[in-house]
């Protein structure tokens, strides 16, 4: 198998570990939402199963950093200067960005929230958190749809 033949199989396994981890995710905290805020046991068992999912995300991300390189030398680094590789480079950083900034700080309120005695208070941030990482999710999928379109298409 040539460079471009593997470093394609391995983006599209990075595009499918990142994308199944994050759908993954998305359906766990719905199943997660459903029992707070009155039934705190089972809804701690539901974030440690969303947790595992961390790990198909991971891998997908450095499967996608390495396969992208691998890519790029194929392509000589020729694609570099066209436009739908620039826009594609621009939504990857703000997916990064959309986890830094958005998804982590919000599940890690949750865990916190979630693995302490609930008060009152505590039950309206879950309101507030479920927007806030509702609104990761969907980012998300836009960015993740946006990639893939780009990455079918390259737009010129």
């Amino acid at each position: 198998m040539n460079l471009f033949s593997s470093g394609l199989v391995l983006h599209i396994i990075g595009i499918a570990l990142i994308s199944g981890g994050t759908l993954g995710h998305f359906i766990t905290l719905r199943q997660l939402w459903g029992y707070l805020p009155g039934e705190n046991q089972k809804a701690t068992v539901v974030f440690k199963v969303s947790s595992a999912y961390d790990w198909f995300l991971r891998i997908g991300g450095l499967l996608l950093f390495a396969s992208g390189f691998m890519l790029l030398r194929a392509y000589q680094f020729g694609v570099t200067k066209q436009f739908w590789f620039e826009f594609k480079m621009g939504l990857i950083v703000l997916m990064v960005l959309n986890i830094t900034l958005v998804g982590a700080p919000g599940v890690k309120k949750l865990q916190s929230l979630l693995f302490n005695q609930p008060t009152v208070t505590d039950m309206l941030q879950y309101t507030a958190l479920k927007k806030r990482i509702g609104i990761f999710h969907i980012g998300q999928f836009l960015i993740l749809l946006l990639i893939f379109i780009l990455g079918v298409f390259k737009f010129q």
